[in-house]
């Protein structure tokens, strides 16, 4: 096991601790204060989310070349982490209009880096 799964699978631990308990990451996650509305406790999660975003990609990425795959590999990963720790708050804290409105944003990412995944790994 390389040093970067290492790094991503405590990345991933820590960003699922974050996005599921918040709290106990006040720098992290925007505060030790309790959350003002709903939509701030959400983001509070997503916050976490990321970071287990960030460590998804140093366990998939075994190369930063080709730039094509790299790439949309990074974003995929990335916005798959902020989405499940969306939809974990979108649950636990309440929905929101405007956070609905972020998980198709989200999603429509998710798709473009897809595609575009799929188109570069095509054969030629």
């Amino acid at each position: 096991m390389s040093g970067s799964h290492i790094v991503g699978i405590a990345l991933v631990v820590l960003g699922a601790l974050a996005a599921v308990f918040p709290t106990w990451f006040g720098p992290l996650t925007g505060g030790p204060e309790p959350p003002g509305d709903v939509f701030e406790a959400v983001e509070r999660r997503v916050r976490g989310g990321m970071l287990l975003g960030v460590g998804l990609c140093f366990i998939a990425l075994t190369a930063l070349r080709p730039w094509s795959t790299s790439i949309p590999t990074a974003v995929f990963y990335v916005m798959a982490g902020a989405l499940a720790a969306r939809l974990l708050g979108l649950l636990v804290d309440g929905a929101v209009p405007k956070q609905w409105l972020l998980v198709a944003v989200e999603a429509v990412v998710m798709a473009v880096a897809a595609l575009w995944l799929w188109r570069s790994s095509g054969s030629a």
